[in-house]
């Protein structure tokens, strides 16, 4: 509960700078912290956990909050970069893991 108060905090001083002209908050750059903030959050819980999948989701994080603040990107680009992120993540989780009997069904 706590996370969510810190997010609603966020986005309503972003939204105060938006108004006052200081930073461009649109429906867009909204959705995209939100998923940054979700693929971040399931990303670090992966890690912590022991699992290196959770790079995935930091990376693409990471490329989420790279494009709602520093460049744009199309729809596919985005896609791309989702795929490619948990490709990184699932390698190093397949690589670095003690057994060598890959499960996927498991948890």
């Amino acid at each position: 509960m706590k996370a969510f108060s810190i997010f609603l905090i966020l986005i309503g001083i972003l939204s105060f700078l938006s108004i006052f002209g200081v930073m461009n908050l649109t429906f867009g750059i909204f959705i995209g912290i939100l998923f940054a903030i979700i693929f971040g959050v399931e990303g670090v819980r992966e890690l912590v956990k022991g699992n290196l999948i959770g790079i995935g989701g930091i990376l693409f994080s990471a490329f989420l909050f790279a494009r709602v603040f520093i460049f744009s990107a199309s729809g596919g680009q985005i896609f791309l970069a989702l795929v490619a992120s948990y490709l990184v993540g699932i390698g190093l989780h397949m690589l670095f893991r003690r057994s060598t009997k890959v499960n996927f069904w498991s948890d």
